[in-house]
């Protein structure tokens, strides 16, 4: 009992501490919760779970053990996951150009699920977690129960960065100041993928 339970503390720890680290998400969030609020930005923090919950699914059927055979199947979702995020790069700047609050897009919860599925920073940390955390083993409760604590940890994690951003929209209420952040941001966005790519 007191292993599982340090078990579960360290995967607790491990997903608020790797939610709260820079990565494609967080970077949108923050720029969503600059530009929409936290109650917006909700749908998407919604789409990362279910789309965190869809690939802790797809590695306990084995997909794990796919990339583990096939690395070119990782490599190539390294690098859609980066024109995905080219994409949303240019759509923040864009954004910057809007005149009308309204007329900024927002990625939304599907967008957000769909996008789990290429984000390289995603399949990492959930790789790393379930090797380290789950193994070999086939128990069914215990993985329910692993995921269960890595995603009620790991949504306050993201939840701070949409309140992060929208802290930030009463200091940058001049279209100008919003612009440069909006800018900044998608730069940031787009070196997130570094890592992951080169690294």
């Amino acid at each position: 009992m007191n292993e599982l339970f340090s078990s579960l503390v360290g995967i607790a720890i491990f997903g608020f501490v790797t939610s709260v680290t820079p990565g494609p998400n967080n970077t949108y969030l923050l720029t969503s919760g600059m530009n929409f609020g936290v109650r917006r930005s909700l749908a998407y923090v919604n789409g990362i779970m279910v789309g965190l919950t869809l690939m802790f699914a797809a590695m306990y059927l084995g997909v794990g053990s796919l990339f583990r055979a096939f690395p070119l199947i990782q490599e190539v979702l390294k690098y859609v996951g980066f024109g995905y995020i080219l994409y949303m790069a240019y759509s923040i700047v864009s954004s910057s150009f809007v005149h009308k609050h309204e007329q900024i897009e927002r990625a939304g919860f599907f967008r957000a699920t769909a996008f789990q599925l290429i984000n390289p920073k995603a399949w990492i940390v959930l790789i790393s977690m379930y090797a380290t955390f789950i193994g070999d083993s086939t128990d069914l409760t215990k993985v329910g129960l692993v995921l269960a604590v890595f995603l009620v940890a790991t949504y306050p994690g993201a939840v701070i960065w949409a309140a992060f951003g929208e802290l930030m929209a009463g200091w940058l209420s001049k279209p100008t100041y919003r612009r440069v952040f909006n800018v900044s941001a998608a730069i940031l966005l787009v070196l997130s993928m570094v890592p992951a790519l080169f690294l």
